[in-house]
């Protein structure tokens, strides 16, 4: 199956398994292009996403769940339902979607259409660790924050009037600035950057030892907050309670093990914290939709990306 979203954008390419594809666009934008898109996939599928150079695009994944890898790389991207992501091209990566269906905002321009952010993403926006190379994508859940913004996005689309482009415009500024502050690609335990500082501290505790026992009598103990005090405080800021947050971190750890290492799934449970391997299927299933022996099948691309 093949399918291209936009003539120079974001351009979707899977072996079988795909059905359904549906696209609609919304009209009166003139440097950006908004399009809704949604496939049903019966079951998991490997393919490739490809963006042209010169092409941005912004994405609000509603549902279904997608794994991708750059060329040349060994770092998976998570895009999990209810996510946003940002991808400059030229990009290409290898993926895999999960079953089930999948629906997708696209929000794409080029380069040109917005010359300070692209400057921005250029000059000084992140960069991969110890590569120095201009970071091309990245992802993050859909936090209160991120919420918000996308709620004024679709404030926006229903003036559809000539204020419509220069607000999704400015929605455009701040949540790809929010996405690309992030340290990599999208991680399932990514929090928001206003948390206080001693609940920061604590989830680079966890995310590091996912497998520890993080109990809420602890964890709060660590943080310097009362159980109470700090379960709740954790769920208004982070979106989600914090024993979530502790099996997202053990999800994507257990992802990375799967998809970059042989060990066996009994071993990738006990490492990742679940105990059993029945609590890391659960996990996988609930978050991603797929098998833990499904990440196996994700193809490697090795292709040279140029960096503009």
């Amino acid at each position: 199956m093949r399918l291209t979203a936009n003539e120079s954008a974001l351009e979707l390419s899977f072996d079988c398994g795909l059905t359904g594809a549906k696209r609609s666009e919304f009209g009166g934008l003139s440097v950006l292009r908004l399009e809704a898109l949604s496939i049903n996939a019966p079951k998991s599928a490997t393919g490739t996403v490809s963006i042209a150079a010169g092409v941005n695009v912004f994405g609000v994944n509603v549902d279904g769940a997608v794994i991708g890898r750059p060329a040349s790389a060994s770092r998976v991207v998570i895009l999990p339902a209810q996510s946003v992501f940002f991808a400059k091209g030229p990009l290409r990566l290898s993926t895999l979607a999960a079953r089930g269906d999948h629906k997708l905002q696209l929000l794409s321009w080029h380069s040109t259409a917005l010359p300070s952010l692209d400057q921005w993403l250029q000059s000084h926006g992140p960069t991969r660790s110890g590569k120095g190379l201009a970071k091309r994508i990245g992802c993050r859940p859909i936090d209160p924050v991120i919420a918000d913004a996308l709620k004024r996005m679709e404030e926006a689309k229903s003036l559809n009037d000539a204020m419509t482009e220069p607000l999704m415009m400015s929605v455009v500024h701040e949540v790809v600035g929010r996405i690309m502050v992030g340290e990599d690609e999208m991680q399932l335990s990514m929090l928001p950057g206003n948390l206080p500082e001693a609940l920061l501290n604590l989830a680079s505790h966890v995310r590091v030892n996912p497998a520890g026992n993080w109990s809420l009598k602890e964890a709060s103990e660590l943080a310097s907050y009362s159980p109470f005090h700090f379960s709740r405080v954790f769920k208004q800021l982070a979106g989600f309670g914090f024993h979530e947050y502790v099996e997202r971190c053990r999800t994507e750890h257990a992802v990375s093990l799967l998809v970059n290492t042989e060990l066996s799934v009994d071993h990738v449970a006990t490492q990742s914290g679940f105990g059993t391997t029945q609590g890391l299927r659960e996990s996988v299933r609930d978050y991603l939709g797929l098998v833990p022996s499904e990440f196996r099948s994700l193809p490697e691309i090795f292709e040279p990306t140029t960096v503009a």
